[in-house]
């Protein structure tokens, strides 16, 4: 009897297993439900309208949060008419078929946020959240995605990923184009994090409610809507450079060998490293080993216009199998190949001005320096910086090393780059 209950015991606790999980599943389901039968009438569609074709030009969610019109979203939802508001409107259409008017008042460009307002009350505001939740815990996105109608989607808040600079909670579920700027909500029903992005399989991320509730306590104390727009996101985003920048180059920046020279290694959380060699490659005309580091968070401007990313590289090189003038002649291609890391159109910043000069690295090697800037059209005293260094005073070996900085004043741009070029040498 002992051995026949022993050999049974596997099979009881496998479906002792999905008994559990069934139920799970079934609780999360009519949380769900609830949720939707709750909120439907308080998750907006947005959309912004051109005025000269009375069509839809972007559709994003948004949310009402208090009983006198004020309304949350994205800003990357309403970033058309916030930039062109004598082509476009904003309306929100509800649940039941109501539309309305929406103005501008307010925007946290760096967490993508912003506050629209209606002449009246569209729904039962929702109520945020006073702190973060536990991780773990089972929360349920809510938009409009694809512009297919209301839709919840259950997820597991995982916490405000500490690999990013920019504040985001990794939520596992599937957001959809068209849900950015919808609440997520805890079984409670409060905000816990606004819907702002995915990189699909189930990974996407919110901003947290937190940078929510220091939006709306800044548009409550100063009364009243933004006069200017434009000049709160250049403030917005001076301020986020100087902040970002003063605390990196508060930091220690440690090194690591990368063939013969020292490199920067990660400068914590803003960029990430990767590395690779040609080292196994029989037919290789040339030996390269190279560490390529970058922010893999930006902050959204227009649809082809972003900033505050970071990146750096470097590369080591040996002639190997090519003539000093074959060697040569490839070593100065790879001055043509670097680009900055952010997009940017003519109509959002100017062409680069680069200045080249031959000097004499910490350790008494001769380089080539490069240095390029663009001004941002919209934004006066921030830049992108693009700078390239490379030893010239072999004919069989190099060491080339490259950052770009997108966003950020002159006085940053020369700190990081004298403390760069002080830590990544040939000795």
């Amino acid at each position: 009897m002992d051995r026949q209950r022993a050999s049974r015991s596997p099979v009881w606790l496998a479906l002792l297993f999905l008994v559990i999980w069934h139920n799970i599943a079934v609780a999360q389901n009519d949380t769900a439900r609830n949720l939707f039968a709750d909120y439907k009438s308080a998750i907006l569609q947005i959309r912004i309208i051109d005025l000269a074709s009375g069509s839809k030009s972007a559709i994003g969610s948004g949310f009402p949060i208090d009983q006198n019109g004020l309304i949350a979203t994205n800003y990357h939802v309403i970033q058309l008419a916030a930039s062109e508001p004598d082509q476009y409107r904003i309306e929100y259409f509800t649940e039941d078929n109501q539309t309305g008017l929406l103005s501008l008042v307010d925007v946290d460009v760096v967490n993508d946020l912003a506050l629209v307002k209606s002449e009246g009350v569209v729904a039962e505001p929702l109520t945020m959240a006073a702190g973060e939740p536990q991780i773990g815990l089972p929360v349920y996105a809510l938009g409009n995605p694809l512009d297919l109608g209301l839709t919840v989607v259950p997820g597991t808040y995982n916490g405000i990923d500490k690999s990013s600079y920019y504040q985001r909670v990794h939520f596992t579920g599937s957001l959809n184009p068209g849900m950015s700027g919808g609440p997520t909500l805890d079984p409670q029903g409060r905000i816990v994090g606004i819907n702002v992005s995915t990189a699909g399989n189930q990974i996407s991320f919110l901003v947290p409610v937190g940078q929510l509730r220091k939006l709306v306590a800044e548009y409550q104390a100063r009364g009243g809507a933004v006069e200017d727009i434009s000049q709160r996101i250049a403030d917005q985003l001076m301020a986020d450079q100087q902040q970002k920048f003063g605390q990196m180059l508060a930091l220690p920046w440690s090194t690591m060998p990368l063939g013969d020279a020292d490199v920067l290694q990660e400068l914590s959380p803003y960029v990430k490293c990767w590395g690779g060699s040609n080292s196994s490659d029989n037919k290789a005309q040339h030996l390269r080993a190279d560490r390529s580091c970058s922010s893999e968070d930006n902050v959204y401007l227009n649809s082809g216009f972003n900033t505050g990313a970071i990146e750096y590289q470097f590369f080591w090189l040996e002639a190997d199998k090519l003539n000093s003038l074959q060697f040569y002649n490839f070593y100065q291609s790879l001055y043509a190949d670097f680009m900055p890391g952010n997009r940017g159109g003519e109509e959002d910043v100017t062409q680069f001005e680069c200045d080249n000069n031959f000097v004499a690295s910490g350790t008494g090697r001769r380089t080539k320096v490069v240095v390029c800037l663009r001004a941002y059209n919209d934004y006066p005293d921030l830049y992108d910086m693009l700078f390239l260094q490379g030893t010239v005073d072999h004919s069989d070996q190099a060491f080339l090393s490259h950052f770009t900085l997108a966003g950020v004043n002159k006085p940053n741009s020369l700190a990081f780059a004298r403390k760069f070029m002080e830590v990544s040498q040939w000795p």
